[in-house]
């Protein structure tokens, strides 16, 4: 290498020296001005590349800056050509002897005689290549590494502008992370005297955007120690070993200023378990985190305590050897009502609010919200207030100037405008009420985006009939979630999981969402085939994440619809993999793993096909039949289905006599009507109500009057007529019933 480099120096100087010599360029020699000439050129150096061509041009014009300052603007050649040899010469080199003859003597390790300088004095060599910093045997002296430049650069001090005070609804959290992180952070001497070794090593995992990187760094601010954080994706390399490398540093750097903290984002992103490794690397980046988590544990020694604090939204994906080193795990969970009240309250304790916001109120119309989906409603709020500000803003400004900026758009009419009003255009913004509600309605939260309901709207007012359905969820699931405290004082525990069945339409999904409303429990909504995957192991993988995402939601009612198509019967008959999905949902069942918060409702229209295991006290063992709808429920299902789609019924109009609701419902034609049937008889009157009185196809005439007008008996008496009874055979549901009262039945 090092004589390619100086071949290609010699060459440089030479076509730096032709430059030189040509009388027509008159300017000063750079380094692009070299370049340029020389890719014009055809000479073989056209061809290298840019980076080594540009550096020996860089050494080649700082050489001959020195040469012209020795010679006294001399432009000679000298330093570079052969020396030529006569006989009688004495081997004393003068001082313009050939450069390249000592570049080469010195790598042969052969020594020449220095030159001397002008004034006789040892001048210090300058050739290409040699270096100098040299120790005096020779060998070049140490560098300095990379990592410990930058690491005097890092600045490790505590994080700032976030405090304890910023952290709402993770009590919990708070409580575990004060003995395992602040103590061992801020009371080093104690735990010096001690001569403990604690867990120095803590997981927070939960959802994402649930507050586990803003508890981090809340939880460092409050310790006032040196922090290093890290995040997972940053520490790997594109080089072989460099990721190792990575890591091996950011120990080495703890262990330098301990006490402190180190804090890994996204943990799972360089943990992965090594049996699904994809490459060497990840394998080796695990075996490199295993190492150095050692060598803290084992440095750790009169009070200089490291915590290893690191966050990941999958625990499941992290290897067991690094996951058995964390020997505490904080959960980050859901927020429920109360935590989602407090962190509203934290978010806009410095907002201009008005007194009439009702935090509480707020809370309960944000089931399924985490923290992220709470500050975009936080933000969209005020986001709506000063819009309201901005229109007020922009009529009084219109109403100063009515004849300007009447010769462009509307929308740069407002610009301009605002222009006018200065820069405190909107300083009296208020948020209110109303603006916290208009930014709940805007606002999907993220569970929503990724496939899990998060909207128990559904009320009891809105399902008419099925008391005695609602009786038993109310013993089973619903009180259980609000008062846990009476039912344990009495050795209750709660129901593992209810099955409802019973025939097509007739309000299981209603009664499922109208439970977790009334619990104000999150609600994750699973139909059957949804689970269901073609590859190998993805089946039963779902189903083991869908618990794990109901455990960091709890309380959690989790809903399976259409429960046959995924724990059908096993047969001799049935396929490997649908055997391994009903088993992997009787484990989770069965509660091997911790289930306290979890309630999980089953819903099938066919009891008879479900596998016996599903239903063995301990899963879902309480069943409950939910039948066609006697006369006096088809009543109150009439009223209700009029009551919650009719908007002159909801304001306490007299829409329909409510004598015509309970003769249409006690017809002998709706004797087997569900409740999907009587929804469907009510819209098929609607309609015959709107052909009756505004016409029909191409004759329709929209009028006033169809505001009051209401449907009437012949209306009523068309549907009737027109819609039949979905359930065709409710005798087998019927002897199904009381063949398996004691089983299905309460």
């Amino acid at each position: 290498m090092r004589k390619m480099s100086q071949r290609l120096d010699r060459d440089v100087y030479a076509m730096v020296r032709k430059l030189e010599e040509d009388k027509r360029n008159g300017r000063r020699l750079t380094v692009t001005s070299v370049y340029d000439s020389i890719k014009q050129s055809n000479s073989s150096l056209a061809r290298m590349k840019k980076r080594p061509l540009e550096d020996a041009i860089e050494r080649v014009l700082t050489r001959r800056a020195e040469e012209l300052h020795e010679e006294g603007g001399s432009d000679s050649e000298a330093a570079l050509e052969e020396p030529e040899v006569k006989p009688g010469k004495t081997d004393a080199v003068d001082r313009n002897a050939s450069l390249l003859n000592r570049q080469i003597a010195k790598a042969w390790n052969l020594s020449l005689p220095k030159p001397a300088s002008v004034d006789g004095a040892a001048r210090a060599d300058t050739d290409y290549g040699a270096s100098s910093e040299r120790q005096a045997s020779g060998e070049p002296k140490a560098k300095r590494r990379r990592t410990e430049r930058a690491r005097k650069e890092t600045d490790r001090s505590p994080p700032s502008g976030i405090s304890i005070r910023d952290i709402a609804g993770l009590d919990d959290a708070l409580d575990q992370l004060l003995h395992s992180v602040y103590l061992p952070l801020s009371q080093t001497s104690a735990y010096a005297q001690l001569t403990y070794q604690f867990d120095n090593a803590v997981l927070l995992h939960g959802p994402s955007g649930c507050g586990k990187t803003t508890l981090a760094y809340a939880v460092a601010s409050h310790c006032n120690r040196p922090m290093i954080p890290v995040s997972g994706p940053s520490l790997v390399g594109g080089t072989s070993g460099e990721s190792e490398k990575n890591i091996r540093n950011i120990f080495d750097e703890a262990i330098a200023l301990a006490p402190c903290l180190i804090f890994i984002d996204e943990m799972d992103s360089i943990a992965g378990k090594r049996d699904n490794a994809q490459k060497a690397m990840e394998a080796r980046m695990v075996t490199e985190l295993i190492d150095g988590m050692d060598r803290v544990v084992r440095s750790m020694r009169d009070g200089r305590n490291i915590v290893i604090l690191a966050a990941t939204s999958r625990p499941e994906t992290i290897d067991p050897a690094i996951r058995r080193r964390f020997g505490v795990e904080v959960p980050v969970g859901m927020p429920d009502e109360k935590a989602r009240k407090g962190i509203l309250e934290c978010l806009a304790r410095h907002l201009p609010t008005s007194d009439d916001i009702d935090f509480g109120e707020l809370a309960n119309r944000t089931p399924g919200f985490n923290g992220a989906d709470l500050k975009h409603v936080v933000t969209a709020a005020l986001h709506a207030a000063m819009s309201d500000e901005l229109q007020h803003v922009l009529q009084r400004e219109r109403a100063s100037h009515p004849e300007a900026y009447l010769d462009v758009s509307p929308s740069l009419q407002n610009w301009l405008l605002l222009q006018e009003s200065g820069n405190d255009a909107i300083k009296d913004v208020r948020v209110t009420s109303s603006h916290f509600r208009r930014a709940i309605d805007r606002t999907q939260p993220a569970a929503k985006r990724e496939g899990f309901s998060t909207i128990p709207d559904t009320t009891w007012d809105q399902i008419g009939a099925l008391d005695d359905v609602r009786k038993e969820l109310m013993m089973n699931i619903i009180q259980p979630i609000m008062h846990p405290g009476v039912y344990a004082r009495v050795g209750i525990k709660p129901a593992a999981g209810i099955l409802l069945w019973g025939p097509p339409g007739c309000g299981k999904t209603l009664v499922a969402k109208a439970v977790a409303n009334e619990s104000k429990a999150n609600f994750i909504s699973i139909k059957g085939p949804e689970l269901l995957n073609k590859y190998v192991g993805e089946s039963e993988r779902a189903v083991r994440q869908l618990f794990m995402r109901a455990k960091t939601s709890s309380p959690c009612v989790v809903f399976f619809d259409e429960m046959d198509a995924l724990v059908p019967r096993r047969t001799d008959s049935l396929s490997d993999a649908s055997a391994r999905v009903v088993n992997a949902l009787l484990t989770e069942l069965d509660g091997v793993s911790d289930r306290r918060g979890i309630y999980v409702i089953g819903a099938t229209n066919r009891p008879d096909i479900i596998d016996p295991a599903i239903r063995r006290p301990g899963r879902l063992g309480t069943s409950v039949y939910v039948g066609l709808p006697s006369a006096d429920g088809r009543v109150a299902i009439l009223r209700t289905l009029y009551r919650n789609t009719i908007p002159d019924a909801r304001s306490g109009r007299a829409v329909v006599p409510e004598r015509d609701l309970e003769a249409v419902a006690r017809d002998p034609r709706c004797e087997h009507f569900s409740g999907a049937d009587l929804g469907n008889l009510m819209q098929e009157a609607a309609r015959a109500c709107l052909r009756r009185t505004v016409g029909d196809g191409e004759d329709l005439v929209v009028t006033d009057e169809v505001v009051d007008r209401s449907i009437s008996m012949a209306d009523w008496e068309v549907a009737l007529r027109k819609v039949k009874a979905s359930v065709k055979d409710i005798e087998k549901y019927e002897a199904l019933a009381r063949q398996e009262e004691g089983t299905f039945s309460s």
